[in-house]
């Protein structure tokens, strides 16, 4: 059996892919020890030391990068996904007995199923977490009912949680 379906990788699909896989990964914490040293580290080399305050300021910018990249995440991990150059493409999905297969203009992927340790059923997609801890989603709205029957059956008795 094999099933194709195409998508477009754009600002919702994204969206939608974070959003499905916070639901199952934890919420990183901040990591305000890293800020403060950084902080720390950018007022001393301003004051203490003869390096230029412009090194000072750097490390200072990297606090506050580091700090809006945590508060807010969603948003920094959109704006990098738009900027990728996939980003905008259509991307072709092909499922058959051998593996999922995930081409674009710039990349193309092969997930054999023996790669993939578990699947989770989250209200929007499947996200396939696979054995070298790398997780992929797909959207149900690519999904045909028997390509995701298909899928269950495929990693039926061994993996398929939800």
């Amino acid at each position: 059996m094999q099933f194709s379906s195409e998508f477009i990788l754009d600002r919702a699909h994204f969206s939608e892919c974070y959003e499905q896989s916070s639901l199952i990964n934890p919420p990183k914490k901040c990591r305000y020890h890293f800020i403060g040293a950084l902080l720390i580290f950018g007022f001393i080399i301003m004051i203490a030391t003869d390096q230029s305050v412009a090194v000072g300021l750097f490390f200072i910018g990297l606090a506050f990068v580091e700090f809006f990249s945590f508060k807010y995440r969603k948003a920094w991990w959109l704006s990098r996904q738009m900027w990728s150059k996939n980003s905008g493409n259509t991307i072709t999905l092909t499922i058959d007995d051998e593996a999922i297969k995930i081409i674009s203009l710039y990349q193309n992927q092969s997930i054999v199923w023996s790669e993939v340790s578990e699947v989770i059923d989250t209200p929007l997609g499947i996200i396939l977490k696979l054995k070298n801890n790398n997780q992929s989603y797909l959207s149900k709205k690519s999904l045909s009912g028997e390509a995701l029957n298909f899928i269950k059956t495929k990693t039926d008795n061994t993996n398929l949680h939800g």
